[in-house]
């Protein structure tokens, strides 16, 4: 299995996992109000889609397509994994995963809902720099 990660929506910096030279970086996946806005603080990401516990791809399917959802996580993510690749429906999603950096959630209290757009994929995958 390789990497995911993402870029951060604050400075646009690549989720380094803590396999990578770079080591972790600290950031928060942000929640919408609508699915209860706990943000999931990580500060040590592995570098497989999980925060805090929680696997980002099964929540950005829960979040999107909840009807095509089991509550099964192997599912889950793998649905969510199919629509983040697929730019149709990608671009379209209503709630895509948005990161930022935790330094930058720290000093700014950040909401989801003061973001637009989504997270980047990182070409890098966190690890390869």
């Amino acid at each position: 299995m390789g990497y995911f990660s993402w870029k951060t929506m604050d400075q646009g910096k690549s989720i380094s996992n803590q396999h990578s030279s770079r080591g972790a970086l600290p950031v928060v996946l942000l929640m919408p109000e609508e699915f209860g806005g706990e943000n999931l603080i990580e500060n040590n990401y592995e570098g497989y889609g999980v925060f805090a516990g929680l696997d980002a791809y099964a929540l950005l399917a829960r979040m999107n397509v909840s009807e095509e959802c089991t509550g099964d996580e192997d599912h889950d993510r793998m649905i969510g994994i199919k629509i983040s690749h697929t730019n149709e429906i990608f671009e379209q999603l209503e709630y895509p995963l948005r990161f930022v950096s935790l330094s930058y959630y720290n000093q700014n209290k950040c909401a989801y809902e003061d973001f637009e757009g989504f997270s980047l994929n990182c070409e890098a995958q966190g690890y390869f720099y």
